[in-house]
């Protein structure tokens, strides 16, 4: 067993040996990943503005609304940056390529970011630019999350300068609920670059209702006006993974994707998704993802309170509980039914509270549920499994209990 002693001085010696790759190998690695970025940036017609150099660290935040956010941004600073991002693409097949090249600063989604705000703190005192997606994961619906004040609190305990970007038209190249990437314009924009001086002069309150503001894009807003076209193959292919609620017969996971078609298997209600994210068919309630899905949201919510205590809301076959480790291993844990209840999940026996619950979050379409509960990362996943009906389960629990 190691001692206190020495924890700290290999903890030392790892902090020094990542202030020597500041500037070495990361920023070399960075600088050429930037200039490669154009080239497949090409199919979405990527424009951006850059930020001049400045000597003064900072922490960029930006919406989040594709996987390929991380070299859009990349190309609208020059200077170094550290990443902030998901564990998940530690567990990827390039996972230890990434970790050596960049150093990012990997976060557990559904588990608590104490850790990742004090990395955030060192790094910036070193000196360093890191950059930050604060809605933590993707928009379903193509309106930027409305994010906590803990987003400002990071800026203002890093005592440094801030830049907020806003990346426009992302949400129609990846949808989140969606299987494929389509073709079409999207553009970066830096909206303001706060100096450390006026990060300081703000509250946390002030400084959060500028990014707020600064990040905020509503897709479907601006897609109205603009009218831009983002081609793909079987475009509407994922919907159901979102829009989990029929808006005519009101039955929960009845759709049916296939190609740039949707229908509902239990009334019929059908259409298709068109090029523009527009929706089109015969009688449609919605022509949109952005209205459908914010009803559909709320009806879950409303359904969930109607419910008795002690009754299952919610219940799901052929799902899979897995175990993330901290070494980033993933290891399945077995096969059942997952059962939702107001307070709680239950799967093969094993209860999962929502009272012990720290976090908990969605990934990979909104097709896994990922939570932390007694220092366990795990996650539960399935094909025709639909984690956003559990993830308004947990947040409606957590609504009625705040203190």
């Amino acid at each position: 067993m190691k001692t206190e002693g020495t924890d700290k001085k290999e903890m030392t010696a790892k902090e020094k040996e990542a202030a020597k790759q500041d500037k070495r190998r990361y920023p070399l690695l960075y600088k050429a990943a930037r200039a490669a970025a154009w080239f497949p940036l090409r199919k979405y017609q990527f424009q951006t503005d850059k930020l001049p150099k400045t000597d003064e660290p900072y922490i960029v935040m930006a919406n989040h609304l594709t996987e390929a956010d991380i070299i859009m941004v990349a190309r609208a600073f020059p200077q170094h940056m550290y990443y902030v991002a998901g564990e998940h693409l530690r567990r990827s097949k390039i996972g230890g390529l990434i970790e050596w090249a960049q150093h990012p600063i990997f976060e557990f989604k559904g588990a608590g970011a104490v850790e990742v705000v004090r990395e955030i703190t060192r790094r910036v005192k070193r000196g360093n630019n890191v950059i930050i997606f604060p809605e933590g994961s993707r928009s379903f619906n193509g309106e930027t999350i409305k994010l906590p004040l803990s987003a400002a609190k990071i800026v203002k305990m890093a005592k440094c300068g801030l830049v907020t970007y806003r990346i426009e038209g992302g949400y129609f190249v990846a949808p989140r609920w969606a299987y494929t990437v389509r073709r079409g314009p999207v553009r970066g924009v830096i909206v303001h670059h706060y100096t450390a001086e006026e990060v300081k002069a703000m509250s946390a309150e002030q400084l959060l209702d500028a990014i707020n503001t600064d990040l905020h894009e509503n897709a479907y807003e601006r897609q109205r006006k603009e009218r831009f076209l983002y081609k793909g193959e079987r475009l509407a292919e994922g919907l159901e993974n979102y829009l989990v609620k029929c808006p005519v017969c009101g039955e929960f996971d009845t759709m049916v994707t296939a190609d740039n078609e949707f229908y509902c298997t239990k009334c019929g209600h059908r259409g298709i998704y068109r090029e523009d994210g527009f929706l089109e068919g015969k009688d449609l309630v919605y022509d949109n993802v952005y209205d459908w899905g914010k009803w559909a949201e709320e009806q879950t919510t409303a359904y969930i309170k109607e419910k008795p205590d002690d009754a299952v809301i919610f219940g799901d076959r052929n799902v899979k509980l897995y175990l993330v480790t901290n070494d980033h291993r993933q290891i399945d844990i077995f096969d059942g039914e997952v059962l939702g209840y107001k307070d709680r999940l239950e799967m093969n026996g094993e209860v999962f509270p929502f009272e012990k619950i720290i976090a908990m979050d969605m990934l990979y379409f909104g097709k896994t549920l990922l939570f932390t509960i007694d220092n366990k990362h795990l996650g539960i996943t399935g094909e025709r499994y639909h984690a956003i009906k559990y993830q308004k389960l947990y947040d409606a629990y957590m609504e009625s209990h705040k203190k």
